[in-house]
């Protein structure tokens, strides 16, 4: 059934006098008339030949047919007010955001950002596909608005956003940290079992980085990395923001080796048309930068 528009703005107008407690501070947050509400509501009890308030004194308060009433309505009101909001929005803004973005970006840095974007662009969908270590995405491809990936030296069309320290690790009980005999070598490394996440191998090539001969185990995700080398079954190389917190508990330690135990993968940001990005996808793009802590949206 087709709901006339004027019976929804009465209802909204019957629902502002119920939230804001009477006719006229319903008139002032609608900035309408008093006697223009009190006539909507008027129309509104014609219309459904119900009474919906009783006078008690100098107060209007809902009968029981007008609470009930009500309650059925609300939900209706919130979607149109939501749809029509949406509505104007999108005059001025993007529908929907396509991000892409590496795994390897700290998480809680990514949800902050989107919360505190969600915040301010509550009518703008972000559609989220996450990578493991993959490099820009193909701008010809057209699936994507912005993208964090991994930094390519001499791109103009990227912004550099973050260093991603990278530590060699293993349970304290792994032969490699019960060994004497100084630092490791590679020879040593390549002799024992290492999990190796998705690309790291060709990532850490691109960086000159050796991430040693020998088994791997290949896994899909850095959590299931982590749990591996937890295990005491293998090494790895791991984000420090993942391991940190058991770094510090001494469930894993870093690994001395000859080349050194840590390497930095660096992460940039990119529009796939930053000349031609809309409002939400430059403000998205500036949460991801500077993170949300250090930015204001208007």
């Amino acid at each position: 059934m087709r709901i006339p528009r004027t019976t929804m703005e009465q209802w909204a107008v019957l629902q502002a006098v119920v939230e804001n407690g009477g006719f006229a501070q319903a008139a002032e947050r609608l900035n309408r008339s008093q006697s223009s509400v009190s006539y909507a509501i008027s129309r509104l009890q014609e219309r459904l030949g119900v009474a919906l308030f009783q006078i008690e004194g100098r107060k209007a308060r809902l009968t029981p047919a007008g609470r009930s009433l009500l309650a059925e309505a609300n939900p209706l009101i919130d979607d149109l007010t939501r749809l029509e909001d949406r509505a104007r929005s999108l005059g001025t803004e993007e529908s929907q955001l396509r991000l892409r973005v590496d795994s390897i970006f700290p998480r809680q840095r990514l949800f902050g950002a989107l919360q505190v974007f969600a915040e301010h662009h509550p009518h703008v969908e972000v559609a989220l596909r996450e990578s493991v270590r993959v490099p820009e995405p193909d701008r010809a491809s057209d699936d994507f608005d912005l993208a964090i990936s991994l930094w390519q030296p001499g791109r103009a069309d990227q912004h550099p956003l973050i260093d991603i320290p990278m530590l060699a690790v293993a349970d304290p009980g792994h032969p490699l940290v019960r060994r004497s005999g100084g630092a490791i070598t590679p020879a040593t490394l390549a002799r024992h079992l290492r999990v190796a996440i998705s690309g790291d191998g060709a990532v850490m090539a691109s960086e000159g980085l050796s991430p040693s001969d020998g088994r791997t185990w290949d896994v899909n995700s850095l959590e299931a990395g982590v749990e591996a080398v937890l295990s005491g079954l293998c090494w790895g190389w791991l984000p420090e923001h993942l391991v940190a917190a058991h770094l510090a508990a001494r469930r894993l330690v870093e690994l001395d080796l000859v080349s050194g135990s840590r390497r930095v993968i660096p992460l940039a940001l990119s529009w796939a048309d930053e000349t031609r990005a809309g409002k939400a996808a430059l403000a998205l793009g500036r949460l991801l930068l500077d993170g949300p802590d250090q930015v204001r949206l208007a």
